[in-house]
């Protein structure tokens, strides 16, 4: 990838440092033990979060939240466990996406991966629940996958015909909540959500 200096961002490593768990970026020397280490590598062989880093470095602001490879870390934490400087590459990373996430909404990129769908619709559910709630979640995600009520539908029932069905016989997912062939359509609620939204307050006041 040809690099224009033109088109440099010199600010956007202190975007990122500026950010909770992007203040080790500096300290990364480009020894790709994140890299050789991590296993979605052995499954897509063009994620490389040590290019990603370097990009971030040099100021590859567009490049970089645009990256579709930013959405496919398991979040493993392999990288942050091998790395020799501390770098803490998995929230360097999480930090990116979020920045990713703010571009979009500010309308300077688009993000074609569905993951950050994905995780708010999780999260939406264990503010609401206090814990996960699968079909709670299937029904905020896939809608706002497909782009309708309709689509979101039959594209849900297209996946879970097969994974969902072994979920529901394995008693994962049913009608009741909990465990159980007849638990999991409707949600089971922890006793104190009130601590609950006291801490996602806490986080969205410690976003701002």
């Amino acid at each position: 990838m040809p690099i224009k200096t033109w088109e440099l961002d010199p600010n956007f490593k202190n975007e990122i440092l500026n950010e909770q768990g992007g203040e080790h970026l500096t300290a990364c020397y480009q020894c790709s033990t994140c890299t050789l280490g991590c296993p979605i590598t052995e499954l897509v062989p063009s994620y490389n979060p040590r290019k990603i880093i370097q990009m971030s470095l040099l100021g590859m602001r567009t490049e970089v939240l645009s990256n579709p490879d930013l959405w496919i870390c398991a979040i493993c934490q392999t990288c942050t466990a091998r790395c020799p400087q501390n770098v803490v590459v998995g929230d360097v990373l999480a930090v990116i996406r979020r920045l990713a996430e703010k571009a979009e909404e500010a309308g300077e990129i688009k993000i074609e991966s569905p993951r950050p769908l994905f995780e708010t619709a999780f999260l939406h559910t264990v503010e609401k629940y206090g814990r996960l709630y699968d079909i709670g979640l299937a029904m905020e995600y896939y809608p706002k996958r497909e782009g309708s009520f309709v689509a979101g539908q039959k594209a849900m029932m297209n996946d879970y015909m097969g994974f969902g069905m072994r979920m529901f016989l394995k008693g994962k997912m049913g009608p009741l909540g909990g465990h159980g062939l007849f638990k999991g359509l409707l949600a089971s609620k922890i006793k104190q959500r009130d601590v609950m939204e006291k801490i996602f307050k806490w986080v969205e006041e410690k976003e701002k």
